[in-house]
Order: structure tokens, then C-alpha cells, then sequence
């Protein structure tokens, strides 16, 4: 939940900086066992029209990139490793989040960086958010990935 916090008030930053100072309020419900499916529903009862921030779109957002991320770096690792590795991984997978970033920087290929692209539109439209829209939060998440090493905190 840590890293899913840090992404989301990273693009948050980006793309909303106005909603900064709640955030914490707005993502809480959203951090607390967040739904990371790509398939996932809308926001109930027009939640984005009620409360008018982007912050809760973002939070689960992220909670989807941050799940495929740990899918991704799971299956690549399992390749490598084994049982040792699929005992780590089956570990982190109950956990369902990801370690906060190393202090060394994660490299992203450009296919990698694509698919979580895709992802996050994904889920942005699954959540009732339009196209133009959607493709902002992805770009910002990318950007994040990409330009920040280590999402603000």
C-alpha cells in the first residue's frame, strides 16, 4: 500500500496539485484493501461527479499498476530462479504490493512502460473516466515511473 501511496501523490502532483493538500483523506478509502483488477468496476453512485477530485481514480489507478508491475517482475524472476524465487514471490503475492523501490533505480523497458500505460487506461475507464482523461492519469503514471525513480513520499 506503500508504493500504491506514493505513485497516486506523485500523479496526483502532477495532474491535480490543487487536491495535494487532501490527499490523504481522498485516498485513504481507496488505499484500504484497493481493488487492483483491470477489470474492475465503476465508481459507485457518481462518486467522480459528487466529489469532483481525481485523487480516488488515481489511488486505484495505481493499485492496478503497482499489482501488474509486481506480476511482471514475479514472472521474469520465476524464470530466473526456481522454487527459492516462486517462495518469495507466493509471499509478496499474499502481500499484494510491492517492496518500496530500492535506492537503486528500476530501469523500465519501452515495452513495459507500454503496458503499464495500457493498464492504467484500462482501469481509468473501467472506473467511468473518459478516454482523454484516462490517457492523462497513464501518461502522468508513466512519467512518474519514468522521470521520478522514486515516487514523493
Amino acid at each position: 500500500m506503500q508504493w500504491t501511496a506514493a505513485l497516486a501523490r506523485t500523479v496526483v502532483a502532477r495532474i491535480a496539485p490543487e487536491e495535494l493538500p487532501a490527499f490523504d483523506v481522498l485516498a485513504a478509502p481507496y488505499l484500504t484493501g484497493a481493488d487492483a483488477s483491470t477489470d474492475g468496476g465503476r465508481l459507485e453512485f457518481g462518486v467522480l461527479e459528487a466529489v469532483a477530485t481525481i485523487t480516488p481514480v488515481v489511488t486505484l489507478v495505481s493499485a492496478s499498476v503497482t499489482a501488474a508491475l509486481l506480476r511482471g517482475a514475479e514472472g521474469e524472476l520465476e524464470q530466473l530462479g526456481g522454487r527459492a524465487t516462486r517462495g518469495l514471490f507466493g509471499a509478496l503475492r499474499r502481500r499484494r504490493e510491492p517492496a518500496p523501490p530500492a535506492s537503486a533505480p528500476v530501469e523500465f523497458s519501452r515495452e513495459q512502460l507500454a503496458r503499464v500505460r495500457e493498464v492504467a487506461v484500462a482501469r481509468a475507464e473501467a472506473l467511468g473516466v473518459t478516454f482523454p482523461l484516462a490517457a492523462t492519469i497513464a501518461d502522468a503514471v508513466v512519467g512518474a515511473l519514468l522521470l521520478d525513480r522514486e515516487p514523493e513520499r
